[in-house]
């Protein structure tokens, strides 16, 4: 085995594990590293697939996004001395099953595309992708983002309102 197919099954272990450990560790903390080890990990898989440019893309934009997760996460998880609600194992088990069906239909779909180059273009280059985002999907692009913020910035007015409902005697608003 050559160094980069070393690289390659090592970036993909990497990727594995901390996607492991983003969903299966009880610590919010450590589901975020978890998190951020997973990137890191698919950052590596596009460096040794020569795409340098959407490693750098991933971890430029994860990182900060990264932050922000991580000062959600905080501000709307329970404390870590608060006693811990039991997971049902067959919800587990169902969203193991859910989570390989899903993983399984996707493998089988793109074992079997055929991606023809976009017409015009002979080839698909990093400048030919940034080009297309910041001028043809530019709207698209600023859309999804402040969807994201609404979503979080409602999603902590949810969590403060049902903390504030728990506070109280007998639990009214």
């Amino acid at each position: 085995m050559n160094w980069n197919g070393f690289l390659f099954g090592a970036s993909a272990a990497l990727a594995l594990i901390g996607a492991l450990f983003a969903v299966g560790l009880k610590n919010i903390f450590h589901n975020i590293l978890g998190f951020a080890l997973a990137l890191v990990g698919v950052a590596g898989l596009f460096l040794t697939l020569g795409s340098d440019f959407l490693a750098i893309v991933l971890l430029l934009v994860y990182v900060g996004a990264l932050g922000i997760a991580m000062v959600y996460a905080v501000m709307l998880s329970q404390p870590l001395d608060a006693p811990r609600a039991r997971r049902s194992r067959a919800k587990i088990a169902g969203a193991a099953l859910l989570a390989a069906a899903v993983a399984a239909a996707l493998w089988l779909a793109l074992r079997g595309a055929r991606f023809p180059p976009p017409a015009g273009s002979l080839e698909v280059t990093p400048q030919m992708t940034g080009y297309r985002l910041l001028t043809d999907y530019v709207l698209a692009f600023e859309l999804i983002s402040v969807l994201l913020v609404v979503a979080m910035i409602g999603a902590v007015m949810v969590a403060r309102k049902d903390r504030g409902a728990a506070r109280r005697p007998g639990g009214a608003p």
